[in-house]
C-alpha cells in the first residue's frame, strides 16, 4: 500500500494536491466519487477526503474505508463553519479532521508522513 487516494470534487484542490504530491515524489490517485475510491482502497495507505464532496456522503465514505480489513489512514477536511460535519467525520472513524485552511498548510506533511499507526486527532482552527 503506497498510494494516497484523494477523494475530492473541487478542481482547485485536486490540482493543489496533485502538484504538491508531484513535487514531493508521492503517488496520488485523485478520485471524485465512491466507486473510484473503492477501486483504489486496496492500494491506499492514506485517504484524503473532502467532507464537502459533491454527490456522495463523505461520512459514509469514511465508514466504508474504515470497514476494510486493513483500513487506510483517513485525513478529512471541510469548511471551518462545518463543525457538525467535522464531528460526524471523527465519529465515523477519520484519523484526522481539520479545516480546509489548515489542510492546505499541512498538506506536504500529510503526503509524506502517512503511517497508518498515527494516533487519531482532530485539528481545530479557522479556515
Amino acid at each position: 500500500m503506497s498510494v494516497v487516494c484523494c477523494v475530492v470534487s473541487d478542481l482547485i484542490f485536486a490540482t493543489k494536491i496533485r502538484s504538491t504530491a508531484a513535487t514531493l515524489g508521492v503517488e496520488v490517485a485523485i478520485v471524485r466519487d465512491r466507486a473510484a475510491m473503492l477501486a483504489h482502497l486496496d492500494d491506499a495507505a492514506t485517504v484524503i477526503l473532502d467532507l464537502n464532496l459533491d454527490g456522495d456522503d463523505a461520512v459514509e465514505l469514511i465508514r466504508l474505508a474504515r470497514a476494510r480489513p486493513s483500513p487506510p489512514r483517513i485525513v478529512a477536511y471541510c469548511a471551518h463553519v462545518d463543525k457538525d460535519l467535522a464531528t460526524s467525520a471523527e465519529e465515523a472513524g477519520a484519523d484526522r479532521v481539520m479545516p480546509r485552511s489548515q489542510f492546505v498548510a499541512v498538506l506536504p506533511e500529510i503526503l509524506t508522513n502517512a503511517p497508518k499507526t498515527q494516533s487519531r486527532s482532530r485539528d481545530t482552527g479557522s479556515g
